[in-house]
This record gives structure tokens, sequence and C-alpha cells, in this order.
């Protein structure tokens, strides 16, 4: 990673650390900075309130000219993750990614994503369906992911 690259992800966690967003909490794994373990809250008045998400942003050599890989170790339901967590979001996708735009502006996006889907993108196209069409089911398959959410390593 060229020096401005570590510099920037320096800076950005140090930001993310000192300042967090409401909800969003991060630690470096093993004190490695390409790799940071963060938790993301549900919103509060929404249907993921209470739900406490792991998540790993993964950054590479060519941060920030690349996106890092976002994924929840949590288990999710959510039409923009695929099964394995990944986090299907535009921002992310290579094409798509600015070095203008941060780890800490990721971040808020993909906490914002959980009540305000992507469903023309979905990942996980049951989901999608499901919050488009019956959204009361949807939301029991939220409700029960919240409560998943508390469940270590699920």
């Amino acid at each position: 990673m060229s020096t401005y690259g570590r510099r920037r992800l320096q800076q950005e966690f140090l930001e993310l650390v000192k300042a967090p967003p409401p909800g969003i909490y991060g630690v470096l794994r093993n004190n490695d900075l390409m790799i940071w373990d963060v938790i993301i809250c549900g919103p509060e008045d929404t249907t993921w309130e209470g739900g406490i998400f792991q998540l790993t942003l993964e950054f590479n050599e060519d941060y920030p000219n690349a996106p890092p890989i976002a994924k929840f170790l949590s288990t999710m339901y959510h039409p923009n993750v695929f099964e394995d967590g990944t986090v299907c979001l535009d921002i992310l996708l290579p094409n798509n990614w600015s070095p203008v735009w941060s780890s800490y502006y990721l971040l808020i996006a993909i906490q914002s994503i959980l009540c305000d889907p992507c469903i023309n993108s979905a990942a996980n196209f049951e989901a999608a369906r499901l919050f488009d069409t019956d959204r009361r089911a949807y939301n029991r398959r939220i409700f029960e992911i919240v409560d998943l959410s508390w469940k270590p390593f699920n």
C-alpha cells in the first residue's frame, strides 16, 4: 500500500474511533490496518432496532482507489446482502467506487441500507421479493435476525 493510502486509512480509522457515527463501532483485527471488525447497531425506531451486527471491512493495497470488501459475519436477511454476508452496494462496485468516498461514509451507507434497501440490485432475491410484496412477513424475518444478532458468532 502506498504511503498516502496507509496514512489515509489510519486517518479514517482514527476518525471512526474518535467520533464514530451513531451505532457504528470499529476495531482493527490483530492490529492489522487492512482488516476492520465493525459493529453496526440497527437504527432506532426501525425494524432493525436492537440488532448488533458484526461486519468486516477488508482493504486491499489499492485503497483508496479500490473499494474495500464489506461482509457481515452476523446472519443477515436483507435484499442487499449475499448469502455469504457480502454487502451488495453500488458504491462498492469497482466501476462506481471513488477515492472521494471514505470508509466512514461507506459504513454509514451500509447502516442506512438496512432500513432502505435497494431492491433493484438485489443480492438476495427472496428478501427483495418479500420486502416488495409482503412487508409484514419481511419484518417478521428481520425481527428474527435481530434476535439472532445477540448470539455470538452466529
